[in-house]
């Protein structure tokens, strides 16, 4: 909401002061020539951002129709040039476990946090948001539930709120990992006993049981991945999206693995977190040449169906 109040904000400027019924396409692509004159850091913000402005504006302008104070909507209207597509990238089986190692040498919370973020695919916030009341024992294993955000909003600082669809969701985990918690939060209670004070309600604070701010955690994992030589692309969401492309290569169903990252509509998971690796590519290269030529022969003799003067040259 923060968010949309702010893009709003910016494009009032170009269009508020016209009436609804006014309102034409040509006031609409006025403003995104301005609004692309804009930078970010010293850059020129990029086009995906631009058409954000004019999503949200949309919505307005349907509200609206659909309330007969207009009869189109004009931003609905506008050809809009096409999007670069920021390419995910995936960490590989080899660095995972590059990754891991590295991790065994870093303080108990950070080795706690981004082992969750493997682990269940959760977003920054709701990790930073986690209490010890949301997981309970199940089988030898942990039930986490998935209840609420801590996000940083400009102007208001750290605000936390529910989670990004409003829904609750469970995530299992295995048994490694409830070892891994128990010991985790043994070591969370002596450091409280020590402090002389009660162990606070969240998974994630300092040496002084004060919250630790979502920020750090994006930054301390860039400083580790430029320790181990990862591409520079990588950031905390990779995590997520090495979560749900495992999950999915694994044979896991679709409508399981959006259950588990909160997200109702399976075909924007996979549009969005499903990234074939490597390994999946050469996979798919074998099975064709296999249907191709099931007994393992070459696909042509190309000595024999050349020509010989073709031979000859």
């Amino acid at each position: 909401m923060e968010s949309y109040r702010r893009m709003l904000g910016r494009v009032y400027p170009f269009i508020g002061a016209i009436q609804l019924n006014r309102l034409r396409p040509i006031a609409l692509e006025n403003m995104l020539v301005e609004l692309r004159k804009r930078k970010y850091r010293g850059k020129p913000i990029g086009e995906a951002t631009v058409q954000k402005y004019l999503t949200v504006v949309s919505a307005v302008l349907s509200d609206a129709k659909r309330n007969e104070i207009i009869q189109k909507n004009p931003a609905r209207m506008i050809d809009l040039p096409l999007t670069r597509r920021t390419t995910q990238y995936i960490p590989s089986p080899v660095e995972i476990q590059k990754l891991l190692d590295a991790l065994a040498k870093e303080p108990r919370h950070y080795r706690m946090f981004y082992l969750l973020s493997m682990c269940t695919g959760c977003r920054r916030g709701e990790l930073c948001a986690l209490k010890w009341e949301d997981f309970k024992f199940s089988r030898g294993g942990l039930l986490l539930t998935i209840s609420r955000s801590r996000s940083v909003v400009p102007g208001k600082g750290v605000v936390e709120g529910s989670t990004k669809n409003g829904r609750n969701r469970e995530i299992v985990l295995s048994s490694d990992i409830r070892g891994i918690f128990l010991s985790y939060r043994r070591r969370k209670q002596l450091e409280a006993r020590l402090a002389h004070r009660e162990l606070g309600p969240y998974l994630f604070t300092d040496a002084l049981g004060q919250l630790i701010h979502p920020d750090t955690f994006t930054k301390r994992l860039r400083k580790i991945y430029e320790s181990i030589g990862f591409p520079k692309e990588y950031h905390l969401h990779t995590l997520r999206h090495y979560y749900v492309t495992s999950l999915l290569h694994s044979g896991v169903d679709k409508q399981t693995v959006a259950d588990l990252v909160g997200h109702a509509d399976t075909g924007f998971l996979e549009r969005t977190y499903c990234h074939p690796q490597q390994e999946q590519k050469e996979q798919a290269a074998g099975a064709m040449r296999a249907m191709l030529r099931p007994e393992g022969e070459v696909l042509f003799n190309l000595a024999a169906a050349c020509p010989a003067k073709s031979r000859s040259a």
